[in-house]
This record gives C-alpha cells, sequence and structure tokens, in this order.
C-alpha cells in the first residue's frame, strides 16, 4: 500500500460520513483534499496531500494502514474530522481496504 492509497482511503472514510452528516467542516476539508480532482497524484490543495505525506512518513503495508491513517487524523487536531473518521470500525477498514485494492485505482503501482 502507498500513500496515495491510503490517503483515498482516508478520503473515502470521511467522505462517506459527509453523505450522511453534510458536517461542514469535513465537507471543507474533502474540498481541500480531494484527490480525484486532477489526473495527477495529489489532493485538489496540493498543500494536504504535502502535509499528509510529512505526517506519514514510514513504510505502509495494510496492517498498519488503520493506526497509520489514525496518526493522520489525530495530527489534523480537528473534532469534526476525528468524528467522522471513527464512523469506521477497524474491522470494516480493514475490509474496506482490501476491497479497494482488490481493484483498480488511482495511485496504484
Amino acid at each position: 500500500m502507498n500513500k496515495f492509497e491510503l490517503f483515498c482511503m482516508v478520503f473515502y472514510v470521511l467522505d462517506a460520513d459527509w453523505d450522511d452528516t453534510k458536517d461542514a467542516v469535513v465537507g471543507e476539508y474533502l474540498s481541500s483534499a480531494n484527490p480525484f480532482l486532477f489526473a495527477d497524484i495529489g489532493s485538489a490543495d496540493p498543500t494536504v496531500f504535502a502535509h499528509f505525506c510529512e505526517v506519514i512518513n514510514k513504510e505502509i503495508t495494510v496492517e498498519t494502514s488503520y493506526s497509520l491513517a489514525q496518526k493522520y487524523i489525530a495530527d489534523l487536531n480537528n473534532e469534526s474530522i476525528t468524528k467522522a473518521f471513527y464512523t469506521i470500525s477497524e474491522d470494516d477498514w480493514f475490509e474496506s481496504v482490501s476491497d479497494y485494492l482488490s481493484q483498480e485505482h488511482k495511485g496504484s503501482n
């Protein structure tokens, strides 16, 4: 699993919560973080993905992906985003990661 794939997974989790809650703070973050707005690897606002890469500065495996995502969420220090992220359980996270990685997707190696 690479950094962009992990970034996309965090985006998907937050986006799913936003679909239900329409939380303005989460929506604002998603607008800046959108990894699908442009063809390149990154985010709508390049500083969002750059910050993610600074925080996640180690090798990522599927097994460490949830704890690394938690590390990034904690670094954002935002109650709304934290609440949105924790709508997914660790078991559901791993199931979602498995599904995501098994399909063709932007940023796969």
